[in-house]
């Protein structure tokens, strides 16, 4: 996802981790296939809000871009590649 794409994300919106490395897979015990509910951006303090399990929010910069995608372009891309396009 670029910055762009995640400066557009709405409240609820969901997303995935599409990759991890060390420092988010420790500090947040995130696995690639996670889902995110996405709250919102804080641009003053560059901290992105999302909802981990209904229960615990998660923090993060907005390096977060990297490593996240949107549910919906996950879905299409498997449904393509399902139908062999």
């Amino acid at each position: 996802m670029t910055l762009e794409e995640l400066m557009s994300l709405r409240q609820g919106e969901l997303v995935f981790f599409i990759k991890v490395d060390e420092r988010i897979c420790d500090f947040h015990n995130h696995r690639v296939g996670d889902e995110l509910l996405f709250i919102d951006i804080d641009e003053v303090t560059q901290i992105v809000n999302f909802m981990r399990n209904s229960t615990h929010i998660s923090h993060f910069s907005y390096e977060i871009c990297h490593y996240i995608e949107r549910k919906i372009k996950i879905e299409r891309e498997n449904k393509l590649i399902s139908l062999g396009i």
